[in-house]
């Protein structure tokens, strides 16, 4: 059943933003418990059930319609159909889907950018948002920022299966930077599948860490350029690995105590070949240890062990549990093969992989980075 009157004030508000709203869907039930429609283009098939959903009598029926449209409604309704939050659906019936793209150099050279293409029998589009995806993520225009769909960009996938999207996005976006690119690009930007960045007053762009606290000794000059500088790198390009480079740095500076005891033995006995042999030792020592031994002298490492464990990412407050964790993910980025020895961590789409720990591992590294930076730098 449709209700006339509900579907007119509906389609005024949704009119704003969809042109051509009549041919784009057909409206099978619209009621005080139901909206169900048909995305003509992609034949996809929606319901949306929001009579228990929103009760808030301050919103209209049909605003009370446009707010439902969220990943948990919507899913439980259709079954074969996937919500990536604030950025993305997938259709496995219709082997249809759409993305967010950013790149901000290139649609920053080329507004009206558009392509597409085919990878095999699989057909790409980089264009506007889809009325389904204007639909769908209709909660963007809500935003402080929005002004018009047409600054945005999707990539739709028609005809791609669902085990085949990770792979088929990632080339995407290769070719989109290698044969797209802009002729002036900003330092480090580059094609990416993101949700909507939301900007305003309860943003972080405009709410810096306000509990960092200002500590007057980080102006004293540094003892060390390499750790500060891996640090700037791992900050600009969000890699890891740069964060582990800043604390393997410090290995062996950690191991100034003990050094200082070998000379000191040295002075008193004068025996050479067991300062060296000492020396020696002490820069053969495994990786393993010397991380763990830097770990159990950082200040306030329980607090990051804590962080580590609200994430999952490791059991209780061992350090040394804690030290073969963080190894462990150093070797999956650094020497995964794919081989029976290495765990391969392949860098994926973290939209499509939100149970992916590797977010929660960059920041754990970036804690522990700053806080030897603090402690040896200085």
């Amino acid at each position: 059943m449709i209700d006339k009157a509900l579907l007119a004030v509906l389609l005024e508000e949704l009119e704003e933003h969809i042109s051509h709203i009549h041919e784009e869907f057909c409206f099978l039930r619209l009621d005080e418990e139901k909206f169900i429609f048909l995305h003509k283009d992609s034949g996809i098939k929606l319901a949306l059930d929001y009579s228990q959903i929103i009760r808030d009598q301050r919103y209209s029926s049909s605003q009370r319609i446009l707010k439902s449209f969220n990943k948990k409604n919507i899913e439980h309704e259709n079954k074969t159909i996937a919500i990536y939050e604030d950025c993305g659906i997938v259709s496995k019936k219709q082997k249809y889907s759409e993305f967010l793209l950013t790149y901000d150099s290139l649609f920053y050279e080329y507004p009206q950018y558009e392509d597409s293409f085919n990878i095999g029998k699989i057909e790409i589009m980089i264009s506007e948002p889809s009325s389904l995806y204007k639909m769908i993520f209709n909660s963007f225009t809500d935003d402080k920022s929005f002004y018009t769909w047409g600054d945005l960009k999707t990539i739709k996938l028609i005809g791609c299966q669902f085990e085949e999207l990770e792979k088929t996005i990632q080339q995407v976006l290769f070719l989109i930077a290698k044969y797209d690119a802009p002729e002036f690009e900003f330092k480090g930007d580059y094609p990416n599948i993101i949700p909507y960045q939301y900007h305003g007053e309860s943003t972080i762009w405009n709410n810096p860490d306000e509990s960092e606290e200002f500590d007057e000794s980080l102006y004293k000059p540094i003892k060390y350029l390499e750790p500060i500088a891996f640090y700037n790198r791992a900050r600009k390009s969000d890699d890891p690995i740069f964060y582990y480079r800043t604390l393997e740095f410090f290995f062996i500076i950690n191991k100034k105590s003990e050094l200082k005891r070998n000379v000191e033995a040295y002075n008193e006995s004068e025996d050479l070949d067991k300062l060296i042999k000492d020396v020696s030792f002490l820069y053969g020592t495994k990786e393993p240890d010397l991380l763990k031994s830097l770990l159990n002298n950082i200040d306030g490492v329980e607090e990051i062990v804590k962080y580590a464990i609200s994430e999952g990412l490791t059991e209780n407050l061992d350090i040394s549990t804690f030290s073969t964790r963080i190894y462990n993910f150093r070797n999956s980025i650094v020497h995964g093969k794919g081989d029976t020895k290495f765990s391969l961590n392949i860098p994926a789409l973290e939209i499509l992989h939100p149970e992916s720990k590797d977010r929660s591992w960059t920041e754990v590294l970036k804690r522990l980075a700053d806080q030897v930076i603090k402690q040896f730098c200085y």
